[in-house]
């Protein structure tokens, strides 16, 4: 399944955002006993757009999350983002536009790349930020890319967190080919039905299939799916992170293909790896060490920027912090001016 085909064939979602579940609750219970400031509310993006945000911290180190799609929600990642505020960092994260809790925007003219562009240095404005770190989940690490590449003076570091593959060709048609083949029949028969009666679904219908479908859609990103009971979405930590994607007015759920399709088609075959190239930040590429995903294009984003390391997490997949959610010590350390030790440059560039 490839993104560019969701222009026109209207579906498949979790394949294009490849989404990394940030689930770092019982972490976040762990370590902190105070919970951090947390404020949320509207803001006026670019075009005047209205995007949701959640403000969690108090710190003057601003971190901005961008999380997976195009077309998700903040909650792909929302745990991730609790975890790293504090009395030194403050973390924003808001609905992109045209899913979440933000406006359901359904003109593909202004669900561009660009205009993601655009709506992050609408939100950096907002918070009168002068320079902040991003993390970028799956597709936000592309548009972390290309908000550093229009805005270079405004970024600190980047993280790449699980990152969607940095060039279109041959990294798309690779990866979709290994994650279906991961997908069981019975499943792929489901995601057809799903598909068929997706148009005329209620709106409890629409949740409870989005639901179905993410689950289905999501397994092949665990190192260890089955420790997962996902025929009980609400009793596992996994399955209440799905819930909360879904959870989303059921207009922003139905225009998921939508967002997915116009964004994805407006990069094009795209090539980042020039522009990254270009990178004078300190960035660290994050993926799960036994992942599913084939690792050739991960390891090109490391390949292509000047000092970039890949931080592999031992025993966890493409959704690393879903399944190894300590591993938020070693980001939080990368944010505060340090190298995770396992952390490793790739040498050779293209």
């Amino acid at each position: 399944m490839n993104c560019k085909r969701l222009g026109r064939s209207g579906f498949v979602l979790v394949l294009c955002f490849l989404m990394q579940l940030a689930t770092v609750q019982p972490f976040i219970a762990q370590q902190k006993s105070a919970k951090p400031l947390v404020q949320e509310g509207h803001l006026a993006g670019a075009d005047n757009v209205h995007l949701f945000y959640r403000r969690v911290g108090e710190g003057s180190d601003f971190i901005v999350l961008l999380h997976g799609g195009p077309g998700a929600s903040m909650a792909n990642g929302e745990f991730l983002g609790d975890a790293l505020a504090d009395k030194k960092h403050t973390v924003i994260m808001y609905d992109q536009r045209g899913g979440g809790r933000s406006d359901v925007v359904k003109d593909p003219s202004m669900l561009t790349a660009a205009s993601h562009v655009r709506d992050l240095e609408a939100v950096r404005e907002h918070f009168r930020i002068q320079k902040m770190n991003l993390i970028g989940i799956s597709w936000g690490s592309i548009l972390a890319a290309l908000y550093a590449d229009a805005h270079p003076e405004r970024v600190a570091r980047i993280v790449f967190l699980d990152p969607m593959y940095p060039a279109d060709k041959p990294y798309s048609q690779q990866r979709d080919e290994k994650i279906e083949s991961l997908i069981a029949p019975k499943d792929a028969a489901r995601l057809k039905e799903i598909e068929n009666e997706w148009g005329t679904a209620s709106d409890d219908q629409i949740r409870a299939m989005c639901i179905e479908k993410f689950r289905i859609l999501t397994g092949p990103y665990l190192f260890n799916p089955s420790s997962y009971d996902a025929s009980r979405p609400e009793a596992t930590i996994y399955g209440r992170e799905i819930a909360g994607v879904c959870s989303v007015p059921p207009a922003a759920i139905r225009n998921l293909d939508l967002v997915a399709g116009a964004v994805m088609s407006s990069l094009g075959d795209f090539d980042l790896r020039p522009m990254l190239a270009k990178l004078k930040v300190p960035v660290l590429v994050v993926e799960g060490e036994k992942t599913n995903v084939p690792l050739d294009a991960t390891r090109e984003w490391v390949k292509a920027i000047p000092g970039a390391r890949l931080l592999l997490i031992p025993d966890a997949g493409h959704m690393a912090l879903e399944e190894k959610p300590e591993a938020v010590h070693e980001i939080g350390a990368f944010l505060s001016g340090q190298w995770p030790p396992i952390a490793n440059e790739i040498r050779g560039s293209r």
